[in-house]
């Protein structure tokens, strides 16, 4: 009776908080599920897709790493980007530049073209990165943030399910009508279409967005923004973070799909139904974030499941098995990303308002330069054979990353909440 009463209590404030989401709060989340379906499709298709067209894993390697280095190095000038425009025109901005990279991107097969395509999606994603953890932070309060930032990512992790869906069926389903080489260029090519519809689509939420004229910074001096966060050992130690993260994400993630493909030997089916499983995981778990923040705080819950993913990953990297990889994989993603609402909110509450854009360019920039720099090494170590040691690499990295989270931040949340 009394379990009752408390989860009714606890499902009612839940609810309360939801629905006190603020109009551009929920346009965005509407925004993020168009745009996030390509991502979906593309995270199941595009390295096979680059691949099928008789690219090395080196070559992939070096263009997901001119978008990773793209997105750090253009985080800076998002920013200012970001401030001169307006949060609304920088995201319209990043969805425009978004559409025309993907275009270039499934459609050449050209080396320096496929470069350049890179270049420009990492830009795009940088100015998308850059301003919506700040557009969220702007449009929420204390009292919803960590619901809104929980519900963002339910949302995102809904979408990419589909879209894994779509791209695990649908270029065999193709392939079976238009009589295509199953896993063949063309498939995939056609099945990468599919995804520009919603990102094209998400252009219209953006539209209802009623900026705030608060937003826009332009007056403020970057140059003293920047000292006075390089002058915050609490931020400095967090981009320290990031950049330890970055190299961990870098150097394993991007070649889950090519490792099911080419070590286990999964077809794009399986690929898509593991990929829409984690996802689905993923919803469930980002459901619990807030009410386990409540019970363990922020720090503490992003640290443990940070550690507790690590065997999940080496289970994934030490077995024959596409079964038990695929177990390795689900329960290495659910645990990891639980991480990610603390991560991307608690990095803007350290700070004051006028640095948030700031903060957040520079974490987006010192997380994707050191990605990039890993998702080259991992490349280069997978097309020489050492297909173990990247997501050997990352468990080392993730764990250094989990301990470190915690003693730098422990005590600064305890100051917070106190």
């Amino acid at each position: 009776m009394f379990f009752d009463r408390r989860l009714s209590v606890t499902s009612n404030g839940y609810l309360a908080r939801l629905k006190s989401f603020s109009h551009n709060a929920r346009q965005y989340l509407l925004f993020v599920f168009l745009t996030t379906l390509n991502q979906g499709i593309y995270g199941v298709i595009f390295n096979l897709y680059i691949l099928s067209l008789g690219f090395r894993e080196d070559f992939l390697g070096l263009i997901l790493s001119l978008s990773s280095a793209s997105i750090g190095l253009f985080a800076i000038p998002a920013a200012l980007i970001c401030d001169r425009l307006g949060r609304k025109n920088t995201l319209l901005l990043s969805s425009v530049l978004y559409t025309l990279s993907l275009i270039f991107l499934y459609n050449t097969t050209s080396r320096e073209l496929l470069a350049v395509s890179s270049i420009a999606y990492g830009v795009a994603l940088a100015l998308s990165f850059v301003t919506g953890g700040t557009f969220l932070v702007e449009n929420s309060t204390a009292y919803e943030r960590m619901h809104l930032f929980s519900m963002y990512y339910i949302i995102y992790t809904v979408s990419i399910l589909s879209g894994n869906m779509v791209g695990g069926f649908l270029p065999g389903m193709l392939a079976g009508m238009l009589s295509f080489e199953p896993g063949g260029a063309m498939s995939y090519r056609l099945t990468l279409y599919v995804s520009l519809a919603a990102t094209i689509l998400s252009l219209l939420p953006l539209s209802y967005i009623k900026e705030k004229s608060s937003t826009k910074n332009a007056n403020i001096s970057h140059l003293k923004v920047y000292r006075s966060i390089f002058q915050s050992k609490t931020a400095c130690q967090m981009i320290f973070i990031y950049c330890l993260y970055g190299i961990g994400w870098g150097v394993s993630l991007p070649y889950f799909n090519v490792y099911f493909d080419t070590i286990l030997g999964a077809n794009t089916s399986q690929i898509g139904i593991i990929f829409s499983v984690s996802q689905l995981t993923m919803v469930i778990g980002y459901f619990l974030v807030p009410l386990l923040t409540e019970k363990l705080g922020k720090i503490r819950l992003a640290s443990m499941v940070q550690v507790l993913s690590i065997p999940f990953l080496l289970m994934f990297t030490f077995t024959s098995s596409v079964l038990v990889a695929a177990l390795g994989y689900v329960m290495r993603w659910l645990l990891m990303n639980m991480a990610n609402p603390v991560l991307n909110s608690f990095k803007l509450e350290i700070v004051s308002n006028e640095q948030r854009p700031t903060m957040n360019s520079l974490t987006w920039m010192a997380c994707y330069t050191f990605v990039g720099i890993g998702t080259y090494a991992g490349g280069l170590l997978m097309a020489s054979g050492q297909n173990a040691l990247p997501f050997l690499i990352t468990s080392v990295f993730y764990g250094i990353t989990a301990i470190l989270y915690y003693v730098y931040f422990n005590e600064v949340e305890r100051g917070q909440n106190a």
